[in-house]
């Protein structure tokens, strides 16, 4: 299984640097022009379209009109949604792995035949682990006027799972079926501190368009960001430390479910549209990718309302009960567990142990056999009271 891995860097930006990102930005936004005034129509002849003119106009080497196809026509497929005419507007520039190089530390970009711009990289132990990984192949590289990515790829074998976990996710913790427990409410509190902070800037400066763009939540995404890699590396490690295989939710439409009009309080929709599910999903799958982990995504529909002890259906259940009693089997359940034992056995990641594909646990695997075993794994938080 192919894994891949972005790494950031740091470096320090001179008016080299600053002309060539210029440059990047002027060719995408030409070969934009030209997409649409000329309704081109796919990346290939797009490249095949600029490739001769931008070499003899902008006096760069054949690896650029590749690099600026590609981003252009990026931004050309999604130009539908847009209410304005496609541009680029952000300082980047992008390069696949065969036009680049990284020697000792020391970037180098193509600038002319025989000619490189060279750019000293800012590292910690973190980055160098990857440079100097002879086992690694570099990827690509995407370069702003404050940092440069650089993608790693390695072939890692799957590692064969002795069970099964689920996670249910939300706002302030991710639950698994196995009664671990991740706390997510560093993450609500940043969103509320920096919520009250813009407020105070909104009313001081409520004219300055300049100053609110620079004040943007970019400092509230970062350490969010960093919170919820530290869940999800937990999570992974924890995983590939007991050989576990990962179950998720697949989420979708929360957004869209969460808008004006739909009967909810504004901070109800404030919390669901700023809860980054997607991120944290996102981080976990990449790292279990990387560590060779298996990942599975189910349907999430009712794993709260159904009893994971006698699969009875509590339509009835509200979003604000975090606990029910089933009133079919007598069982005492707690909201996320439930839901999280439920997302488990919708998995169909192939264990070993299990007796046939496609099995949802043990409690079916032995059909038959009346066991308890649900019963104890939904009441594990209530049995130390």
């Amino acid at each position: 299984m192919k894994s891949v891995k972005a790494v950031k860097f740091a470096y320090e930006s001179t008016s080299e640097t600053r002309e060539l990102l210029r440059t990047f930005r002027m060719m995408v936004n030409h070969a934009i022009r030209i997409g649409l005034d000329e309704r081109i129509k796919g990346r290939f002849n797009l490249r095949n379209r600029i490739y001769r003119e931008f070499r003899e106009r902008y006096a760069v080497m054949s690896c650029y009109p590749y690099s600026v196809a590609e981003v252009a026509w990026s931004i050309l497929k999604k130009h539908r949604r847009w209410h304005r005419r496609p541009t680029a507007s952000r300082l980047m520039l992008k390069m696949d792995s065969a036009s680049f190089s990284v020697d000792n530390g020391i970037l180098g970009l193509p600038k002319e035949k025989e000619v490189k711009v060279l750019v000293p990289l800012r590292y910690g132990n973190y980055q160098r682990s990857f440079l100097t990984d002879e086992s690694l192949r570099r990827g690509s590289l995407t370069m702003t006027d404050s940092a440069i990515v650089i993608t790693f790829s390695k072939e890692t074998p799957q590692i064969a799972s002795a069970k099964k976990v689920g996670y249910d996710l939300n706002h302030k913790s991710i639950v698994g079926s196995d009664g671990a427990r991740f706390d997510l409410s560093e993450v609500a509190r940043l969103h509320t501190e920096y919520g009250v902070r813009r407020s105070g800037f909104d009313r001081r400066h409520q004219n300055d368009r300049r100053l609110k763009k620079k004040f943007a939540a970019s400092r509230e995404r970062e350490r969010t960001k960093q919170a919820l890699s530290r869940v999800s590396k937990q999570i992974v490690g924890k995983a590939l430390k007991n050989g576990e295989a990962i179950v998720l939710e697949r989420l979708k439409g929360i957004r869209k479910a969460h808008q004006k009009g739909d009967g909810k309080g504004r901070d109800s929709r404030r919390r669901a549209n700023l809860w980054p599910f997607r991120q944290l999903q996102d981080q976990i799958v990449y790292k279990a990718a990387w560590a060779g982990v298996p990942v599975e995504f189910v349907n999430p529909r009712n794993t709260s309302r159904g009893c994971a002890n006698c699969q009875y259906m509590n339509k009835a259940l509200k979003m604000t009960e975090r606990s029910w009693l089933c009133p079919h089997c007598g069982c005492q359940l707690d909201r996320d567990l439930n839901a999280a034992i439920n997302i488990e056995r919708r998995g169909k990641i192939l264990c070993l142990g299990e007796v046939r594909p496609g099995a949802r646990g043990t409690d079916e695997a032995v059909k038959g056999n009346e066991t308890t075993t649900p019963i104890l794994r939904a009441e594990a938080s209530k049995l130390g009271s």
